[in-house]
């Protein structure tokens, strides 16, 4: 069983022995007038659909690497009825087009303004879009009554690519990517209410590198103000790039920098000139070149937000310790998270395995506390493994920026531990894995091959239910209760039925803490 909406308050209106009045109804049709020019949707069951919204111009010519501008205004009706290109990534998702900045809008056709969820896709940063299947938010804006908003930002060197010469005392220098959400969420503020949502009760929520963007947006001085909600997904504080010092296994976003201005052959002259007149194939070659970076305990590549001084004026976990992004928040993440990575890194079962994955990580010196941490000969080398590499990505990152956020601020955080598994098809070896609560979230099984027993289904009402009420009200409303995180409080744990412990993995992220293995 689950409760919709929240729970509590005042029975009366309000003055006492008045009824209140309801509030306005808000007409949507098909033809939306935004502040750039009208947009023709369509319908789709009881929702009116928007699709391929431009909320900046194409960040082409003199807009490649620099900060989004709004789209030049139109008079006659755009066609919103497809989605958009998807930025430029060396993943073969089409179509692709640098002319990429547009969002997606799930609205209701009529009733009252409704709060709004705001969805970044992830990828590492280098890959995903908001056309993909399974953020399609029909589902979620329907059962939870909300307006949702679906975003495409630049990805990759185009996305993130920081250099002395592409930077001014205004702008910074890469986060171009998260330039862009915040310019959609500017858009959104301009434009909702005409989409039948309220710009009062905005909700950022994102998993994997869009989890990362959310605790980027909820450091970055630049977004604040623009959402009064967050839910950081299977994503972290980490990793962010210093401009000019190496950090761990990380380099410095300007060497990576120096490395895509020599692989295009701009090493003279007017070298942000040159960069700009590079064809988007050749960036992409360039790009596909980079050498993944391990410390996070998968491959990543290190073409990353950077603290510029503008977007990031530190690293996220020290803002939000200092204040910054004081919202209601979700926060936390998947049981397995790695376990998709662990054959391709080796990691199957053999004596040695867990050993050899220490290695990767860098942490070869910590190897004999490691080892009796995570006690491989008991519980075998690929499950140890995708514990260790789970906690250092994302379940201490998760514990901390709650613990951070929490300690901070006046709002509350709410933590979770995913740990249900999907019931079949190609993922449920894997447990709870990276993505597993997306799933559920949007309710689109079918994407990975899933057929949903009555537990799933249930279970996704549930966690639809939770992130609903968080949007509309600030509190997250499930059942079992979801009590606000303290540091030496509870969390919930999304199972079925579900439950409420408090002794999430925090002895052994306090010991990972010790070992150096958590930078922050």
């Amino acid at each position: 069983m689950w409760l919709w909406g929240c729970g509590g308050g005042s029975s009366q209106g309000p003055d006492a022995g008045e009824q209140p009045h309801p509030p306005p109804s808000i007409i949507v049709g098909v033809d939306v007038t935004t502040d750039e020019g009208p947009v023709h949707g369509s319908l789709a069951s009881e929702l009116v659909v928007f699709k391929g919204i431009p909320y900046a111009a194409p960040p082409t010519g003199a807009l490649r690497w620099a900060p989004p501008v709004r789209p030049q205004p139109w008079t006659t009706p755009r066609q919103a009825t497809e989605f958009g290109p998807a930025c430029p990534q060396n993943r073969n998702l089409t179509p692709q087009d640098e002319d990429c900045l547009s969002l997606n809008v799930w609205a209701h056709p009529q009733g009252p303004a409704r709060a709004v969820l705001v969805w970044i896709h992830g990828g590492g940063y280098v890959e995903g879009a908001s056309r993909e299947g399974w953020y399609d938010g029909a589902e979620l804006a329907l059962r939870e009554d909300l307006v949702v908003v679906s975003v495409n930002y630049r990805l990759g060197a185009l996305g993130f690519l920081a250099l002395p010469q592409l930077t001014a005392p205004d702008t910074g220098t890469g986060n171009w990517g998260l330039r862009d959400q915040i310019a959609a969420l500017q858009w959104v503020r301009r434009n909702i209410a005409a989409f039948g949502g309220d710009p009062a009760r905005v909700m950022i929520a994102g998993e994997s590198a869009g989890g990362a963007s959310m605790a980027a947006l909820l450091a970055s001085p630049l977004a604040q103000g623009l959402f009064q909600r967050a839910a950081v997904q299977s994503g972290t504080y980490r990793p962010v790039l210093a401009r000019e010092e190496a950090v761990g296994a990380f380099p410095s976003a300007y060497s990576v920098g120096l490395v895509t201005a020599v692989g295009l052959g701009c090493t003279r002259g007017d070298i942000a000139a040159c960069l700009r007149g590079k064809t988007t194939a050749q960036v992409l070659e360039v790009q596909s070149h980079y050498t993944p970076v391990s410390e996070m305990g998968f491959p990543l590549l290190p073409i990353l937000p950077v603290v510029d001084g503008v977007v990031l004026t530190g690293r996220p976990l020290a803002q939000v310790r200092s204040g910054a992004g004081d919202v209601p928040m979700v926060v936390g993440a998947n049981d397995a998270e790695l376990s998709f990575v662990m054959a391709a890194l080796g990691v199957v079962g053999n004596a040695g395995d867990f050993g050899r994955y220490v290695d990767y990580i860098g942490a070869s010196a910590r190897k004999e506390p490691l080892t009796a941490l995570y006690q491989p000969s008991v519980v075998g080398e690929v499950a140890a493994a995708t514990a260790l590499g789970t906690d250092v990505s994302f379940t201490c990152p998760a514990l901390k920026l709650a613990t951070a956020s929490a300690t901070a601020g006046s709002a509350p955080a709410y933590l979770y531990r995913f740990a249900h598994a999907l019931p079949n098809g190609v993922l449920a070896p894997l447990g709870a894995v990276h993505g597993t609560d997306i799933l559920y979230l949007f309710g689109r099984f079918e994407q990975v091959g899933t057929t949903p027993t009555q537990v799933d289904l249930e279970l996704s009402a549930r966690v639809q239910g939770a992130w609903g009420s968080l949007a509309r009200t600030g509190v997250p409303t499930t059942q079992p209760a979801w009590p606000a995180f303290t540091p030496d409080g509870s969390f919930l744990t999304w199972e079925s039925p579900g439950s409420t412990e408090t002794t999430w993995r925090s002895g052994r992220c306090a010991q990972l803490d010790a070992l150096g293995l958590l930078p922050e």
